[in-house]
């Protein structure tokens, strides 16, 4: 699952590596974009950015990209087929 975070003040993506697959920082905030296994892993990380005296300002879930479906190979179309 992935989760975009934003927090007041700098962050140093090297303190959530490898949870943090993004981040873009300005002078009052830090949005993260990190990856984890489960919610227990998000909250970890959290749990992470606090301890280093850090502000959660925002959380929130990113869709998942989905694998395209297999429909199971039907072969070729029926005017390409031998008879």
């Amino acid at each position: 699952m992935q989760a975009m975070v934003t927090v007041a003040g700098a962050v140093d993506e090297r303190d959530l590596w490898p949870y943090a697959t993004w981040y873009d920082s300005d002078d009052t905030t830090t949005t993260l974009t990190v990856r984890v296994h489960d919610s227990q892993e998000l909250v970890a990380v959290l749990a992470t950015l606090t301890s280093l005296g850090l502000d959660v300002l925002n959380t929130h879930l990113l869709a998942e990209p989905q694998p395209p479906v297999d429909r199971g190979d039907t072969g070729p179309p029926s005017s390409d087929r031998p008879l």
